[in-house]
């Protein structure tokens, strides 16, 4: 049973239908790169690992943390602070604000083995190697939920706003935004200022919380739309309202 999730110091109600697994129940916890007053943003990564342990091991290596992981079956666990801890995942301009999640998918088909969960491939050019693999329906509503309680409840330390900086004018990056803030706020793929993770995961969550799609429609909407895109998906028929 999770102890609920830690924000600001306290113990909070995790969103309903998640159990988040914190360091009460014995989730890895990164060291603080400081302290902050509250959250103003929320990036989403990929990991191009195939477990949670695998992933905090990398993170650790490379001197960087997450406050949030998502396994390969939807379940999430806690690493630090949502709103006190800063950590390093998303270069000098962001960490201070923001809070990272990170999504536990091997990305590139090249790490795929018989009898793991991620079972879809699609031609991306945006990704890098040209072919993306697409993290599971599971995990994709654990981001969803966890971006709509973010963004959504009234959480001590935590003023992220619901705004797409990604998508916008009829277009969903897959790349690099143009003309994004150095300290952009709001929900922000990892992609939108470097690497090429998490533009998928958010098209997902933006079709769910904005426009309302049922969770298998969404996710099957996003494949379709960023499947042979480039530098960004067209979503000129979904930007209207």
């Amino acid at each position: 049973m999770s102890a609920g999730v830690l924000v600001n110091g306290a113990r909070v109600d995790a969103p309903e239908g998640l159990v988040v697994e914190g360091p009460a129940e014995g989730a890895h916890v990164f060291s603080a790169r400081g302290r902050r007053a509250e959250a103003t943003a929320i990036v989403v990564h990929e990991t191009v690992t195939t477990s949670v342990d695998a992933t905090i091991t990398a993170l650790e290596t490379q001197g960087f943390g997450a406050h949030l992981v998502i396994g390969p079956g939807g379940e999430v666990s806690q690493h630090g602070d949502l709103a006190r801890d800063v950590l390093w995942h998303a270069g000098p301009a962001l960490n201070g604000q923001s809070i990272g999640i990170e999504v536990v998918n091997p990305y590139t088909p090249r790490f795929l083995r018989e009898g793991m969960p991620w079972r879809e491939v699609i031609e991306a050019p945006w990704a890098n190697g040209g072919r993306y693999v697409l993290p599971t329906l599971a995990q994709a509503e654990a981001l969803t939920a966890l971006l709509r309680w973010l963004t959504g409840e009234r959480l001590p330390g935590i003023a992220v706003a619901r705004r797409w900086p990604g998508i916008r004018e009829g277009r969903a990056w897959l790349a690099r935004v143009p003309g994004l803030a150095p300290r952009e706020t709001g929900i922000l793929a990892h992609q939108y200022v470097a690497h090429a993770d998490g533009a998928f995961l958010v098209l997902h969550a933006w079709l769910r919380i904005e426009r309302g799609l049922e969770a298998a429609d969404a996710f099957a909407r996003a494949k379709r739309l960023v499947t042979g895109a480039r530098q960004y998906a067209d979503i000129q028929e979904l930007s209207a309202g």
